[in-house]
């Protein structure tokens, strides 16, 4: 990942592709066709979705450096289910059985966070206790994370939902997501959204390229064969709403 001369300058991010095939193929392509070396997914790389093997199949013969999810665990009986709902519970005990054991024992070995000194720190929901699977929803959660990693900016997914916090000095504030101007002297929290099930009202897929060169965090948005991911979900008779939120990024 890293080089001789330092961190990686461009990188993609992405997270939460809740064993979404068609979307995962989507944005690996949108990542190849800009030209991006280096690539981290932030987990959930299971869960709701029709294609949790072939997923993390891709995943691995690409090497791309993967983090564990509250899904990826549940999948191998590594967290308490009990509080999800009863949708995503009946995708927990479908996945489970649809795992092979190699992969189920691939998601065993992920880590819950990684470093890339000095620039970047990664994990799935939330860097004050990472196996805790807590969202960072709020200002408060928000500066309190930034107090838990010294880096100038930290990934995180888990919440679906693409945001950006920046801090300059004590001040907070969330840019307008887009092409975002990474400015000297702040520290950045970003949520990097979904790949394979968005809930922020926009269906296509969405990724994070951070370019040290153009000082800049970018938001992609990658459309992708939603029916196909929908028909999936249905012939392997998971819950019908799983399939259906998908037409509608929610």
């Amino acid at each position: 990942m890293t080089s001789n001369s330092g961190p990686p300058r461009r990188l993609a991010i992405f997270s939460d592709i809740h064993g979404n095939l068609q979307a995962l193929e989507a944005v690996l392509g949108r990542i190849d066709e800009m030209g991006i070396p280096d690539i981290i997914c932030l987990g959930d790389v299971v869960g709701y979705g029709a294609n949790p093997n072939e997923c993390i199949e891709t995943l691995r013969q690409r090497g791309i450096l993967t983090l564990a999810g509250n899904h990826d665990h549940a999948a191998v009986d590594l967290t308490d289910i009990t509080f999800f709902n009863e949708i995503a519970k009946r995708a927990v005990e479908w996945t489970r059985r649809a795992l092979t054991a190699e992969n189920a024992q691939w998601i065993c070995s992920l880590p819950f966070t990684h470093e890339i000194p000095p620039d970047y720190y990664f994990v799935h929901a939330s860097p004050r206790d990472p196996p805790a699977w807590n969202y960072v929803l709020t200002y408060g959660e928000a500066r309190a994370c930034f107090e838990t990693f010294p880096n100038p900016f930290c990934f995180i997914g888990h919440s679906h939902q693409p945001t950006v916090v920046e801090k300059n000095g004590e001040e907070l504030t969330c840019p307008e997501i887009g092409r975002i101007p990474i400015r000297e002297g702040c520290r950045y929290l970003v949520n990097v959204g979904s790949v394979g099930q968005p809930r922020d009202r926009n269906p296509r897929a969405c990724l994070v390229e951070v370019n040290l060169d153009t000082r800049t965090l970018e938001y992609i948005r990658v459309p992708y064969e939603v029916e196909a991911a929908k028909e999936a979900i249905l012939k392997e008779e998971l819950p019908g709403e799983l399939a259906e939120r998908l037409s509608y990024g929610y």
